[in-house]
């Protein structure tokens, strides 16, 4: 069993005491709502019922007494929790090189991640998927989550990421040469109690020297990972920069496509190629293409649009057109990206992706609950799906900027951020 440090999880014992107790019953009142997949919210304002957890009623009557009830001011509008498809919990945005990575104690990592965790879904980011780490760390922290022992998104984890010998962060541990080593490795991560298996089917920048355009696995590696993962019941991941990778994962098999970011020593979306998306679009496999709140500033330089924006935006385009299904992700935890900023990068996937908001908000909620296998757990507000619920004082689907400024956050029923415009709870009459 995945433990984290004593010291870092004393902080917050007293939460844990406060986070064991059954949630209450709540109903929020008066609230427009937009369910997850609907073009528009709704023009009424409905009651929505929360109990233990669970969403129970939805709806203009009461459907059913509550313990209590949260009133919410005039024109408020719920939605759905968001969900962060790419995210490293065990990763410091604030420290460049990898190796700075394993200087801090690991009492001290894990209360950072702690932290991380906590900031994430005050933020409104009640589910995200991990892509990998070391130590498989962020296991325990999800194990932690889920009993309800720390405040944090509902999470998912790929542990130690197949790669190469000095390949996409080797220093993790997941390296292999050949097919049998590249089979030890992946039952090692599914013998840990992973969600997902992860496979560097390329090069990445953040592994100096490994090259983002250099396909590390042949199709039929990956779809041995694919076929491994697949008798425990899991999908796979496939990190993919350059041409010739993604096309390999397209052709083994993998559920998701990191980045898809068709990278070369130009950059990103340099070598685009509309045949490989045709394999995609075939394989019906899903995009996650890590776009982040960082995007947003490298869309114009001089006043015009830069390389990058232009090629990307034709990358997710030409996605797009083939009908490829996207998932929102940021690659949180890599220099810069910080976890609790979903909200941001996804006013970048808009602008990125020529999306609607309702096209973008869909991304983070009903299509990539979807995409994770999450679809009857999360993702949308109706009965019998998980309680995370977002309360904005405006609609999000008229203006997303309101996506970073929640003023209620719901995590499977409990309370997990309430701004000073909502009322505390109060006993139902």
């Amino acid at each position: 069993m995945h433990q984290l440090s004593r010291n870092a999880i004393q902080p917050h014992e007293r939460f844990t005491d406060r986070a064991r107790m059954p949630t209450m019953k709540i109903r929020l009142s008066a609230a427009r709502i937009w369910d997850g997949t609907a073009p528009t919210t709704t023009r009424e304002a409905l009651n929505l019922i929360v109990d233990r957890g669970e969403i129970t009623s939805v709806g203009s009557s009461l459907g059913g007494t509550s313990e209590s009830i949260v009133r919410l001011p005039p024109g408020a509008v719920a939605i759905p929790g968001l969900i962060d498809a790419h995210v490293h919990m065990d990763l410091d945005p604030f420290l460049l090189a990898p190796d700075d990575q394993f200087k801090p104690s690991r009492s001290d990592r894990d209360l950072r991640m702690i932290a991380r965790a906590g900031a994430m879904v005050a933020a409104g980011i009640t589910t995200a998927r991990d892509l990998g780490a070391g130590e498989w760390r962020e296991l325990a922290l999800r194990d932690a989550i889920a009993r309800g022992e720390l405040p944090g998104p509902r999470l998912v984890c790929a542990g130690q990421p197949l790669t190469v010998d000095q390949g996409h962060c080797h220093f993790w541990g997941g390296v292999a040469t050949g097919a049998e080593e590249q089979a030890q490795v992946v039952r090692r991560q599914l013998a840990h109690g992973v969600d997902w298996v992860k496979v560097m089917a390329t090069g990445g920048y953040f592994t100096k020297g490994s090259g983002v355009e250099r396909a590390q696995f042949s199709a039929e590696e990956l779809r041995q990972a694919v076929g491994l993962a697949g008798e425990a019941g899991l999908a796979v991941a496939a990190h993919c920069h350059g041409k010739a990778g993604i096309r390999n994962a397209a052709q083994a098999g993998v559920r998701t496509i990191e980045h898809c970011s068709f990278a070369s020593g130009e950059g990103y979306g340099a070598d685009y190629d509309a045949d490989v998306v045709k394999e995609i679009a075939a394989a019906g496999t899903w995009v996650s293409p890590t776009v982040n709140a960082n995007w947003l500033r490298r869309m114009k330089k001089d006043g015009a649009p830069t390389d990058f924006f232009r090629n990307m935006r034709g990358v997710l385009g030409g996605l797009r057109e083939a009908g490829i299904p996207l998932l929102a992700s940021t690659d949180a935890g890599i220099p810069g990206v910080h976890h609790h900023r979903l909200a941001a990068g996804l006013l970048a996937f808009a602008k990125y992706g020529d999306l609607s908001p309702v096209e973008v908000l869909r991304t983070a909620t009903s299509d990539s609950a979807l995409g994770l296998g999450l679809e009857s757990i999360c993702g949308r507000l109706e009965p019998g799906l998980s309680a995370d619920v977002l309360v904005f004082a405006g609609d999000p689907l008229e203006d997303l900027a309101l996506l970073e400024n929640p003023i209620l956050v719901l995590a499977r029923g409990r309370i997990a951020h309430r701004d000073p415009s909502v009322p505390a709870p109060v006993a139902a009459a």
